[in-house]
């Protein structure tokens, strides 16, 4: 078998004495990601989960329900290299049965975990660190935050090259989504309680709207936005504030390729 080919293997549940009683799939494949692709997607499924362009600290999110901030340690590749994964549970599995859509989820994460270490050698551990954060607090000039229509149903936030919409969004919401545009932990401090109705535009660092660069002298850029922190006083009446505070995070103590087979 070419060995630049990484095929599709299955894992037997039974197969996995190595790992005791660890929770795992049935049956599950995994193989390179396609090289022409540079965007991933990851599904909860009714049999398990799809994964597709994932790389391994990406994965590792999913697994241990983290942000990629909080994954400290291990080898370059793991940012690098994409894979696809598809892993289902045996149809008429006893310890699914009468889970909540929460609990199968959780189940799936750990059966998640021990698919990477079975097949990554993935070795890692929790800890509790200082780091890094941000406190966001209402600026001195007050808020600008509309409430939204008490009667609607539904709300949250949308984000997209740099514009951030939110109706009837709660400002805990709005903190999830700034750690990730900031890969910082976000501490709402604002003690605003209410769900608001809001736009939020800035000029991202990089990607669709960011400054062209020498290497990039085409790119497009929309001129005159701020920075999301000037964005967030003079848009919202909201700031980031630097702080330290504890922060859970993964270590990651061995990760291999998979074998090619």
């Amino acid at each position: 078998m070419n060995a630049c080919v990484l095929s599709t293997i299955l894992i037997l549940a039974t197969s996995l004495r190595a790992f005791g009683q660890a929770p795992s799939f049935e049956v599950a494949s995994v193989k390179p990601g396609d090289p022409n692709n540079s965007g991933s997607s990851f599904n909860f499924t009714r049999a398990g989960l799809e994964i597709r362009g994932g790389t391994l600290r990406g994965i590792m999110e999913t697994a241990y329900d983290v942000r990629t901030f909080q994954i400290l340690g291990g080898p370059g590749w793991m940012d690098a290299d994409r894979y696809d994964i598809t892993a289902k549970n045996a149809t008429d599995d006893p310890a699914l049965k009468d889970l909540s859509q929460q609990e199968r989820v959780k189940e799936i994460r750990r059966r998640l975990q021990t698919l990477l270490a079975q097949r990554f050698q993935l070795q890692a551990h929790r800890e509790t660190r200082d780091l890094p954060e941000y406190a966001l607090v209402v600026s001195k000039n007050g808020v600008k935050l509309r409430e939204g229509d008490p009667p609607l149903p539904g709300g949250g936030t949308s984000t997209n090259c740099g514009v951030m919409k939110g109706t009837r969004a709660t400002i805990a919401n709005l903190a999830v989504v700034l750690s990730r545009q900031l890969s910082r932990p976000v501490i709402d401090r604002t003690n605003l309680t209410g769900k608001y109705d809001f736009e939020l535009v800035w000029l991202p660092d990089t990607g669709c709207g960011s400054r062209p660069t020498e290497a990039t002298p085409g790119a497009d850029v929309v001129p005159d936005r701020p920075s999301i922190f000037t964005a967030l006083q003079e848009q919202i009446g909201l700031k980031l504030e630097g702080i330290k505070g504890p922060v859970e995070v993964v270590v990651v103590d061995r990760a291999e390729k998979p074998d090619a087979n």
